[in-house]
């Protein structure tokens, strides 16, 4: 009996330290949202290994949605099917910002024209592919304290101008990403504002969809009538919606479990601290889950994709007898 409750734990630990490394610091840090109370195995492990909540716990346990049938009363059957793509983009559009502080306003239009025309060169970017945003024009003012013989105040004195401009480029291959933002930080170009992934045919990809979903309808009906069962209306009516999720709205942000030593980028020094106020922040690409889809096309992507989805809902008003 001892043996077999020693097992039994073994393989309880073994368990959870697979689903632990499956799961990632992203679930160490979710673990602020433990949830408590539930009897349910599933909810319990992730309430304690990660704390995902009700609408993402089930995203890694993928079971098999398909006939979503309800039963509204004796003569109405509603039917639902949910399909998603997930799909690669054709373009490319990033966004970099950067600004230019000057005492003189021509000075500060000359800096940053300067800085722009050499990271288009070194990048080598056609300019059919890059366009440059104008954002702001600002003036920067200093407080000087004026004296006077009974009073003293604080006056704004403008001593300069900042400017503001947005590159905009657009590539079709991801691997140029890597080769622009070095050469933007060559011209002390840092602020990456966003990455817009760009599909050109969306309605070949919804007809697609459309018919995956009619697909599996009427694969239902057919199996159903198997059965002997047989929906015969007196009508029915058809309720379709799509939409599209774009990576940018995927991300999700964690804070690192490892603590970071940065002693190897200053050898033996004892004097020198290496500072990073952003050591502890990550983000990830959290891609809609699975588990609430009738068919996933295309599953396996590894790069952050484009997703469609498409829903379909048949309410059938069966006859009287």
């Amino acid at each position: 009996m001892k043996k077999t409750i020693l097992l039994y734990l073994f393989v309880s630990i073994y368990t959870l330290s697979n689903y632990a490394q499956g799961a990632g610091n992203w679930a160490y840090q979710s673990k602020s949202e433990m949830r408590s109370g539930s009897s349910d195995y599933k909810t319990d492990y992730f309430a304690d290994y990660g704390g995902l909540t009700n609408s993402n716990a089930n995203a890694y346990y993928q079971q098999p949605s398909y006939y979503n049938y309800t039963i509204a009363n004796d003569t109405v059957i509603y039917i639902d099917v949910k399909a998603l793509m997930n799909v690669k983009a054709d373009t490319y559009i990033m966004i970099l910002g950067l600004s230019q502080i000057s005492d003189n306003l021509e000075t500060c239009f000359e800096l940053t024209d300067q800085r722009i025309a050499s990271f288009i060169a070194d990048a080598g970017i056609k300019d059919t592919e890059v366009y440059v945003d104008f954002i702001s024009q600002t003036p920067i003012f200093a407080r000087e304290k004026e004296k006077k013989i009974f009073s003293k105040k604080y006056v704004e004195v403008p001593k300069g101008y900042e400017i503001k401009k947005n590159i905009h480029i657009r590539y079709t291959d991801r691997s140029n990403a890597d080769k622009y933002l070095k050469m933007a930080a060559k011209n002390e170009i840092y602020d990456i504002i966003r990455v817009d992934y760009i599909v050109n045919d969306h309605k070949a990809i919804y007809n697609t969809l459309r018919t995956e979903c009619i697909n599996l309808l009427n694969q239902f009906m057919t199996d159903f009538s198997k059965l002997g069962y047989t929906f015969e209306a007196d009508y029915k009516s058809l309720e379709e919606t799509n939409s599209c999720t774009y990576p940018i709205s995927c991300y999700s942000s964690f804070s690192s479990y490892m603590p970071t030593n940065y002693q190897a980028l200053v050898g033996n020094a004892t004097d020198i601290t290496l500072v990073n106020p952003n050591e502890k922040i990550n983000i990830f690409y959290n891609k809609l889950p699975y588990n609430t889809y009738d068919i996933i096309i295309n599953p396996d992507m590894v790069e952050p994709a484009v997703q469609f989805s498409q829903y379909i809902k048949l309410k059938i008003v069966l006859k009287k007898k």
